[in-house]
């Protein structure tokens, strides 16, 4: 498998929504918000990867298809509010119905993120057909390499649990459960760690 992580482009932005979009689309707290509509979970992505610039993202590519993505953000700035990077009017109306529920989200991650300073990690997802092939190991691993070289700690919220065992092995660890818009969600956390390189 010939993976190669690079920075988002801003000619990446529309197929990469779309794929973030796609992995999100199934997540408990998205449905939650959203319902199963595909269309919001695209616009929230194509949102935070054009407009939140406190957000750094890396797209995966395999053979020139963009097959996953992640997003970083050195706190304070890690949850930056909306007034900070206020929403489109075209993209307002997208979550016409939705905005309460997306608002209580926020706040609820936004009360839990550390007061100290680590590197916030997300969103982070993989095109379905594509997963459980390594590719989301390949951008944690680069994630993890990132803030190994800096000696930062790192952070993380997730509402799959099937996603715990993952985190695990990259030495996240649950230091809080709590649901939020009624999905169990768990906020883990991961010590600084000297680099390898």
């Amino acid at each position: 498998m010939n993976i190669l992580i690079e920075p988002v482009r801003p000619e990446d932005i529309p197929v990469a929504s779309a794929m973030l979009g796609r992995a999100y689309v199934t997540s408990p707290l998205n449905v939650a918000v959203f319902g199963e509509n595909l269309r919001p979970n695209e616009a929230l992505m194509g949102f935070l990867l054009e407009f939140v610039t406190s957000r750094q993202f890396y797209i995966a590519r395999e053979s020139g298809q963009i097959v996953g993505a992640m997003g970083m953000a050195e706190w304070p700035n890690c949850q930056q509010s909306p007034s900070e990077a206020p929403m489109p009017p075209a993209l307002l109306k997208e979550f016409r119905g939705s905005r309460l529920r997306m608002k209580k989200w926020s706040q609820a991650w936004a009360e839990r993120d550390p007061k100290e300073h680590h590197w916030h990690f997300g969103p982070f997802g993989v095109l379905p057909e594509k997963q459980r092939q390594g590719i989301g190991s390949r951008l944690l691993t680069y994630f993890c390499e990132h803030i190994d070289r800096l000696g930062a700690a790192a952070y993380l919220e997730t509402d799959k649990p099937e996603n715990l065992q993952l985190y695990q092995r990259f030495d996240f660890t649950v230091t809080a459960e709590a649901p939020v818009l009624g999905v169990p969600n768990w906020f883990m956390w991961r010590s600084p760690r000297k680099s390898r390189l």
